[in-house]
């Protein structure tokens, strides 16, 4: 045999004891992982995050259906569905011709009317009240005078001729008076000026429901949103109340759950959540408790949650449903700050529960008194801090 065949096999050999020998060490570690002592833990406070789970739907915003308000034929739809609008903006447009007249006639009638209330007001009765003014005023010199000559006449002054054209001019002055005395009454009871009033509060009337119907014949966005859908289109007729568009506001989603009400200690507006829609299980979306009601369901021992989603995503609709998943408030000594236990070393039996306490080399089942916090964790109110517990077998 050559000295390179017993190289060869002794090189080969070497690998066989090295390979034989891995295998054996890797038996021998199996074993004593196996046969180790049981694996412990160091009870110590900390905080535990406390999750409350629940199902969810959408209801917030929810679709809103525009109506028409009158019937008439389509003569513009100036958006498109999925285009964002504004509060105000012009959706669709019936054909308003002739309501357009019927406001423009309205308009002239009142504008007329008002002007002779104006007048009246401020021309004709005026007037009058001037014109009895100076009667009166007219009156009282003629009547001064006429006495005047009275006396004269009595005591030989004057002619009994001048006299009576005194009395006469006294008489047709006191007629003036009591003619223009009697307009200005007549003007009083007949109510002229109120009745031109009544009669521009009814036009006033009338160009306001003009202007409704003009208005009626258009559909504008209530808010800012998103068209959703569009049924209207340029040249059909549409019937009064027929439906002609739907709009979706433009604010954050918004869910409703309800928790059972043991859960109310740790729930509080304002804390994270994450929800997973049915229809997206794949997808996690940010979201925040905006309400909390405290009133509990009698019925289902539940009190309701609103949940508000924190981002934009395209594919929620109102309707879908799913899981969300909120991080419970933190409360001392209930899930913060305790001596806290994973469930899986928590012995439970009718007696009650017991932990397997490691002292030194020996093992000792002890009593516990726990607090649950959710399914995972225990709150242990009489062991101190730093006693190791070891998994029971």
């Amino acid at each position: 045999m050559t000295s390179h065949s017993r190289r060869s096999r002794h090189m080969k050999q070497k690998v066989a004891f090295i390979l034989a020998g891995i295998i054996v060490l890797t038996i021998l570690i199996a074993l004593f992982i196996k046969t180790s002592p049981d694996e412990f833990y160091i009870l110590e406070r900390r905080d535990i995050e406390y999750w409350i789970t629940a199902t969810c739907t959408v209801q917030f915003p929810e679709p809103y259906t525009l109506t028409v308000k009158a019937e008439g034929d389509v003569i513009e739809v100036p958006v498109v569905e999925g285009q964002t609008v504004r509060q105000g903006d012009r959706l669709v447009q019936l054909d308003d011709f002739k309501e357009k007249q019927e406001l423009a006639i309205a308009l002239s009638n009142y504008e007329t009317a008002k002007l002779k209330t104006i007048n009246a007001r401020e021309e004709d009765y005026p007037r009058l009240l001037e014109q009895l003014r100076n009667a009166e005023v007219s009156l009282s010199e003629v009547r001064n005078h006429a006495q005047r000559l009275s006396r004269l006449f009595q005591a030989g002054g004057v002619s009994q001729v001048d006299w009576e054209k005194a009395q006469t001019r006294k008489d047709e002055a006191q007629a003036r008076f009591n003619q223009v005395k009697l307009q200005v009454d007549a003007y009083k009871r007949s109510g002229r000026a109120a009745e031109w009033v009544e009669q521009l509060n009814v036009l006033d009337a009338r160009v306001k429901l003009a202007r409704r119907a003009v208005s009626d014949m258009r559909l504008v966005a209530p808010y800012n949103g998103l068209i959703v859908k569009l049924d209207a289109k340029p040249g059909e007729t549409l019937v009064m109340g027929e439906t002609a568009v739907t709009v979706l506001e433009d604010k954050p989603w918004v869910l409703e759950a309800g928790v059972d009400q043991k859960e109310l200690p740790f729930l509080e507006a304002g804390l994270p959540c994450t929800i997973t829609f049915d229809a997206f299980p794949a997808e996690k979306v940010k979201a925040r408790v905006s309400l909390v009601c405290a009133v509990i369901s009698l019925a289902k021992g539940t009190c309701r949650l609103k949940i508000e989603v924190t981002e934009n995503r395209s594919f929620i609709k109102h309707g879908m449903t799913g899981i969300v998943e909120i991080t419970g408030k933190k409360r001392k000594d209930v899930n913060a700050d305790v001596l806290a236990l994973p469930t899986r070393f928590l012995i439970r039996s009718p007696r009650g529960n017991f932990v397997m306490v490691k002292n030194g080399k020996d093992v000792e089942r002890k009593m516990v008194t726990v607090v649950p916090i959710g399914e995972k964790w225990v709150n242990v109110t009489n062991l101190p801090e730093g006693t190791p517990i070891t998994l029971p077998e």
